[in-house]
């Protein structure tokens, strides 16, 4: 009893174990059976009635979880498509060889709805029975005069009730190859599919004879040589049907259902452990199976194992693992007896589903296919349901065929989920681009869904779907509200070869966690960039974060001192926070000065920055420096008109004609940043004849207080010491700008004063006859100190302006009032009683 026991115990465990976990891949199909009208058509309903039915067949099959059809097109010579080789089938329009009408092309309107529903279309082909029940030869409505039993009766070999295309004959495998070669060149098929009806039962009624005398290719006229002779007429077709499929379409697949024993132990060593006298297809039907698939001429066998597990003589649990070795690296489906749910035997509801939880746990069988849909549909002992419900329940991939092709279609990119309410998400992505080969074209899509992170595409109960087609949406209803799931998206080709997986997508709602740090940067030729990363301090997300983001990233010399940044961080479903953080720049700003030394001490009475042409110093020298930098400081200056270096602190200004000069130093320290300071350099012409000096000579007349004189520089310092200034004294002299100097300035109407002399106080007006955006109106002593700045600002044209000065303070008799503009420079004398 326990050594009973313990078997059944690890078989439970495997089962339930399986049932847990259900395969990734794996052949689910329905054959669907025309001949007769066992499930489809009903031969007297219209078109669109067959159509419907039709579409009601595979409705049922995928919502099954099936996601292969088993569509027989040709039952016994006839054709349930548009053929130019064979007659339409009786079964489809009560009459063979009578078209429908309305017209519609069977085989084609199945394959382009089994593709809408996502599943395997394979054309069922009977390859050699042409008429199914001897005493039905004559009825003309089932056997049309276009019939090949009529056309070439020399074809037909009778056995038993049974006629059939005489495999021996080179003209039955010409025609029977012309046949799926039509099917394969004008159908989408995913597939071809032989049956188990080979040269039929009792071999000792074939009458074939005459067939083998006119060409036994070798093989001896011996009942062992005759069986072998026959083999090889069946191998010739597979081989040839075989080469010519992956000629045309070598993505299409070929296969062969034969009965579940090729052979028993009993009469072979290489048989299953099952009766001697149980039906053999090798020695009985003469289908080499076993060559078929070893020599790579079928993709797949279905055995049609339609025994119980324990059955005597034929035992499911020991075929089931015979065939699993003798795949030889090809497919094995099995094919079950959903005929026989609910028989003698079969009474157990389980017994089916348990057939394919064992089918699940050997390596070389892929898969199963259900014979057939009418039973499927009737549900007996409500197997369907259990198959539905606990073993079909998630989608499945079919079963790659690396031998056909190895290379997957190029991935999916760019997976956006959209929420739309709670419970709902749609997905959407960019479909690979189109390709001219077959081979590595994207058909469906397959989308993976997990509560983890991290989607193992190995799982198959992270599948949630697999599209029907190639679409690029999908819509997930089944969430539940506040619950973060995970997404991803494959691409997949004719052949079922799985591509790479695009980026996760998430309804996750969980807002990243964000923590910052203050940071320092120095300045480095004037700016410095930071990036997000270095202000993060570990910030974080339940799934991961995507990106982060500054607000700002790149900084200059107008940044000095603290910054507040943003740092926004975005995790992999698209939400969104952020937070501050102070970034410091480090770095000074120039405060540039410029000192003016004068080359030559001789007093002028004229401020530092004026030079008289003629007397005194004719040059300047400008010293510009930054208290708020180190010695790294660059200087420039501009414009280098006059100056004896235009990229040094010093410079030598000398002019060579009377005006104003202004020239902008731009000092640039060790952090890049740079300032401008600006200095402004009068300059009078006080030469006149012979080299002497022009001089305004003061002569204490209140109507006419000066007068000008032309004289040796040795008598100009006694003439400045009695308020003599340099230059024209016209009232108001006149200093035009640089490369426009007349020779003797202009007198002009400009500048004036009210009283003049005066007493404590006076009144200076201006009006000039342009409108000037800055103007400086300024008052100097005769030595060249600044005693007033009466006015800076705008000046509008043709505006008379008033300021009254307070003198009361003034020491000394004569003094200088200034205006001057961006283009010239007056002057005027005040003199004080």
């Amino acid at each position: 009893m326990k050594k009973f026991l313990l078997p059944i115990f690890v078989l439970f465990i495997i089962f339930n174990a399986q049932a847990q976990n259900p395969p990734k891949r794996e052949l689910r199909g329905v054959w669907i059976t025309t001949h007769v009208s066992l499930d489809w058509p009903n031969r007297t309903q219209t078109p669109a009635q067959q159509q419907s039915a039709l579409i009601g067949i595979l409705n049922h099959n995928k919502a099954t979880g099936m996601n292969a059809a088993y569509f027989q097109v040709r039952a016994q010579s006839d054709a349930m498509y548009q053929s130019s080789l064979e007659p339409w089938s009786y079964y489809l329009t009560n009459n063979q060889g009578t078209a429908p009408s309305p017209f519609y092309d069977p085989m084609q309107f199945g394959i382009e709805e089994t593709h809408k529903r996502g599943m395997e279309f394979h054309a069922w082909i009977n390859p050699y029975r042409a008429v199914a029940t001897v005493s039905n030869s004559g009825n003309t409505a089932q056997y049309s005069a276009t019939h090949v039993s009529r056309t070439h009766p020399e074809w037909m070999l009778t056995v038993g009730t049974v006629r059939i295309l005489n495999p021996g004959l080179p003209q039955v495998r010409d025609h029977i190859t012309s046949v799926i070669v039509d099917i394969v060149k004008r159908y989408d098929v995913d597939g071809i599919h032989f049956d188990d009806y080979f040269y039929p039962t009792p071999t000792s009624s074939i009458a074939d004879d005459a067939t083998y005398n006119a060409d036994p290719r070798g093989f001896p006229a011996t009942t062992a040589g005759r069986a072998d002779w026959r083999r090889d007429n069946i191998n010739m077709l597979i081989k040839r049907v075989s080469d010519s499929i992956n000629v045309l379409k070598p993505w299409v697949k070929f296969g062969v259902s034969p009965s579940g024993i090729y052979m028993s132990a009993a009469n072979s060593p290489i048989g299953s452990n099952t009766s001697a006298g149980a039906l053999q297809h090798y020695k009985d039907y003469f289908a080499d199976t076993r060559k078929w698939i070893q020599s790579g001429w079928v993709d797949y066998l279905v055995p049609q194992i339609y025994w119980y597990r324990g059955q005597s003589g034929s035992d499911y649990n020991i075929l089931v693992p015979w065939w699993n070795n003798n795949a030889f690296g090809r497919h094995i489906y099995v094919g079950l007896a959903d005929y026989k749910v609910g028989t003698t035997g079969w009474t157990n509801p389980s017994e089916l589903p348990n057939q394919i939880r064992l089918n699940r746990t050997y390596s070389n069988i892929y898969g199963q296919i259900h014979f057939r849909h009418a039973f499927l549909n009737a549900n007996a002992l409500k197997y369907r349901d259990s198959v539905r419900l606990r073993l079909y329940n998630k989608p499945a991939l079919l079963p790659a065929m690396p031998w056909k092709d190895n290379v997957a279609p190029a991935p999916a990119t760019a997976l956006i989920l959209t929420k739309n309410s709670a419970t709902s998400v749609t997905l959407s992505w960019t479909k690979p681009a189109e390709t001219v080969n077959e081979l590595d074209k994207a058909k469906r899509f397959v989308i993976y869904r997990s509560t983890n992170q991290i989607i193992n595409p190995e799982i198959a109960t992270n599948i949630l779907a697999i599209t029907n087609m190639d679409e690029n949406t999908y819509t997930d209803n089944s969430l539940i509200a506040d619950s973060t799931y995970y997404y991803a998206v494959t691409s997949l080709d004719r052949l079922h070869n799985e591509s790479g997986m695009t980026n996760i997508a998430s309804n996750d709602n969980v807002r990243p966690v964000v923590i910052t740090q203050n940071i320092s940067r120095t300045l480095t030729n004037g700016s410095v960039s930071i990036a997000a990363n270095e202000i993060d301090n570990g910030s974080s997300d339940n799934w991961g974060i995507a990106s982060m983001t500054l607000s700002k990233t790149s900084f200059d010399c107008s940044n000095i001192g603290e910054n507040t940044v943003t740092l926004s961080v975005t995790d992999k479903a698209g939400n969104i926070d952020s937070a501050t953080a102070i970034v410091t720049i480090i770095g000074t700003l120039p405060e540039p000065i410029i000192s003016i030394t004068r080359t030559d001490t001789t007093f002028t009475s004229l401020p530092e920055s004026t030079i008289a042409l003629g007397y005194g110093a004719q040059s300047l020298i400008f010293t510009a420096s930054s208290s708020t930098t180190s010695n790294g400081t660059t200087y420039s200056w501009s414009p280098a008109t006059g100056l004896s270096s235009t990229n040094t602190a010093n410079t030598t200004f000398t002019p060579t004609a009377a005006g104003t000069y202004t020239f902008t130093v731009v000092a640039t320290n060790e952090f890049g940043c740079s300032a401008t300071e600006i200095v402004t350099i009068t300059v009078i012409d006080a030469r006149c004849e012979n080299d002497k000096v022009l001089v305004c000579k003061t002569t204490g007349s209140k109507s006419n207080p000066s007068n000008q004189i032309c004289i040796s520089a040795n008598a100009v310092p006694a003439h400045l010491k009695n308020g003599g200034i340099l230059g024209a004294c016209s009232g108001e002299t006149v200093t035009t700008t640089t490369g426009n100097v007349d020779s003797e300035p202009n007198t002009v109407s400009v500048l004036s004063a009210y009283p003049n002399p005066f007493t404590s106080q006076t009144t200076v007006t201006f009006t000039l006859a342009e409108k000037e955006k800055r103007v400086i109106l300024e008052i100097y002593d005769l030595i060249g100190n600044r005693l007033s700045t009466v006015y800076q600002g705008e000046a509008e044209k043709n505006k008379t302006y008033s300021f009254p000065v307070d003198a009361s303070n003034f020491q000394g008799q004569f003094f200088n009032v200034r205006l001057i503009t961006p283009g010239k420079v007056y002057n005027f004398r005040l003199v004080k009683e």
